[in-house]
């Protein structure tokens, strides 16, 4: 590597193979007693980059002369001169790689982060890894993985202990059980750093007999609460004293929460509070809010909010429909740059932007597995060079009919359970589109509280994507302190053939939420799109928070008394 075309070259190698970085540009500035390689590099690569371009440095130094790499982010015109030009849009090989991207790295877990995380202003990495029990809300898909993986590889193994458990592992074990496993690897995380105690001191032999404990009873079918109980103060002492020792402080990633049966939920969370009393060691668990019970009053037991816990709530609602956008393409042109496209609008059409947002009900898993198939569809139409609206459409109808497929699978295991939702469904659509002619509906608190499960009944169509939630706090202007939820059918269930005449939608425009009217004898694209109305009641616009939260306040209550049969598992043919 004796000349600088070598160093740059090498550079590119090392940043593609030590991290997956594509190199946007490398520029070169040498002076009489060293030379500065700049690197410039994605937005998302710069602090990976910056790591290997440390680890690089004195590689590419000489007793003459020192070398050093630079990082810096790269400018969106250094990026499209870089980008070779995607003259055949959705029917470019790159349009192809980006599916399987998608599709690839969608989901992710503790042994695959995401992509490249996008932090949502309102919530970024120090309030995760902060001093403080955290429960992390968001709907399937909304990023609470993608924050847990990321928080936990921002710590520094020389001053912290963590680690990780999926709950949906130990969805069919007995809640004693799932506190044991979550012990045994706690435990077997401190064995690992077992250097750092004396080996014949009285917390290291507390830690080896806790581990032969837990294993022993995790060798038997049934664990008693008491068996269970007797363990926490033994715990607690054991964490204490190794933190004490140590200096490090322990985190204990807990994700899919909700798989757990919510009758088990406080409990659990109780005797885990147990075991990290009083320590420099904090539970950071994520769960989806509505199938999550965090505190029970009698008796008191789990995590009380505020005095306990913090909440993170990692939804980004359709409220502020600007935002929404930004951060979901924000997202998508992470991936898009990754195949070598410099823009979205080189494969889809803005409108087919915009109608992204609305179908996937702004959850960003679901908005990128509709990217993907809206390209599949595309690619299908002859000389198609953009995705369209009816591309999405389309793809969003796909997915909902997968959703309800799935579900009548099930029903040879559950076949009450799965003939109840799709009982519930029809009534919702029935009540949404041939009683009330809106496709977004309210729900009151109050009939939340008063109504648990039939609520229950309600957000098991939320957990499949078949409504969505468009904004978790609508006030009454007319009754101080009442407040509702908002939520919209998805998409397929209420467009195509199945759309009527004088149907009041919602749909998404320039950044802005747009309620309307549909009207008799026009396309699915013209409805939807929406009419160019000289009756200016029609269309709506919500070009504000505040004229989004009015165009939500004008939609229908919801009763959830309509699901009392179905709470009672017999519903009737009425």
């Amino acid at each position: 590597m004796n000349s600088s075309t070598n160093i740059t070259n090498y550079i590119r190698n090392e940043f593609r193979d030590r991290g997956g970085i594509d190199v946007v540009e490398v520029s070169v500035r040498a002076y009489p007693e060293e030379i500065n390689y700049i690197v410039f590099v994605q937005a998302s690569d710069v602090p990976r980059a910056a790591e290997i371009g440390n680890e690089l440095d004195d590689e590419i130094s000489t007793p003459e002369s020192r070398s050093f790499i630079i990082v810096r982010k790269a400018t969106d015109e250094q990026i499209e001169a870089n980008t070779a030009t995607v003259s055949q849009g959705v029917q470019d090989t790159r349009a192809t790689e980006l599916v399987h991207l998608i599709n690839a790295r969608s989901r992710v877990s503790e042994v695959q982060p995401s992509l490249s995380y996008v932090r949502d202003v309102e919530f970024n990495m120090s309030a995760v890894t902060a001093t403080r029990h955290h429960l992390i809300f968001g709907r399937r898909g909304a990023g609470k993985s993608s924050l847990l993986v990321e928080a936990r590889r921002s710590l520094s193994e020389d001053e912290t202990l963590s680690c990780w458990l999926n709950m949906q592992t130990y969805r069919h074990e007995h809640p004693n059980r799932v506190f044991l496993y979550i012990v045994d690897e706690l435990i077997g995380r401190i064995l690992s750093r077992q250097q750092i105690l004396q080996a014949q001191s009285a917390t290291s032999a507390s830690v080896a007999e806790i581990y032969s404990l837990v294993q022993s009873l995790l060798a038997k079918a049934d664990v008693s609460d008491k068996e269970a109980t007797l363990m926490i103060p033994r715990v607690q002492r054991t964490i204490r004293r190794f933190i004490e020792i140590s200096g490090l402080r322990i985190f204990l990633f807990i994700d899919d929460f909700y798989y757990l049966p919510r009758a088990d939920q406080p409990r659990l969370l109780d005797m885990l509070h147990g075991c990290v009393r009083d320590c420099d060691a904090w539970l950071k668990v994520a769960s989806i809010r509505h199938l999550t019970r965090w505190f029970q009053t009698n008796p008191p037991l789990g995590l009380q909010t505020i005095h306990d816990v913090g909440h993170l709530d990692l939804d980004v609602t359709l409220q502020d429909p600007a935002h929404a956008k930004k951060f979901l393409e924000d997202i998508l042109l992470r991936y898009v740059r990754k195949v070598g496209v410099s823009t979205l609008n080189r494969l889809f059409s803005t409108p087919a932007l915009d109608r992204l947002v609305l179908a996937s009900g702004a959850v960003p898993r679901d908005y990128l597995l509709l990217a993907g198939n809206a390209i599949t569809k595309a690619q299908r139409r002859p000389n198609a060079k953009l995705v369209g609206v009816q591309d999405v459409n389309q793809a969003a109808g796909d997915a909902a009919q997968v959703k309800v497929q799935e579900l009548e699978e099930d029903m040879a295991s559950s076949v009450d359970s799965a003939t109840l939702t799709l009982e519930a469904l029809r009534r919702v659509r029935a009540f949404c589109l041939d009683e009330k002619y809106h496709t977004y509906f309210l729900v009151g608190y109050k009939e939340k509280e008063t109504l648990p499960q039939n609520y229950n009944v309600l957000t098991d169509l939320l957990d499949l994507r078949l409504i969505h939630l468009l904004d978790a706090g609508v006030s009454d202007p007319h009754s101080a302190g009442h407040r509702f939820e908002a939520f919209m059918l998805d998409l397929s269930q209420f467009s195509g053939s199945r759309l009527k005449q004088g149907i009041r939608v919602l749909d998404f425009a320039g950044g802005q939420i747009v309620s309307m009217k549909t009207r008799e004898r026009q396309t699915h694209e013209r409805q939807i799109k929406g009419p160019q109305a000289r009756d200016g009641s029609l269309r709506r616009i919500g070009d504000t928070p505040l004229k989004v939260i009015a165009l939500l306040r004008a939609a229908p209550t919801f009763p959830l008394g309509r699901f009392d049969d179905l709470v009672d598992g017999s519903p009737s043919t009425v």
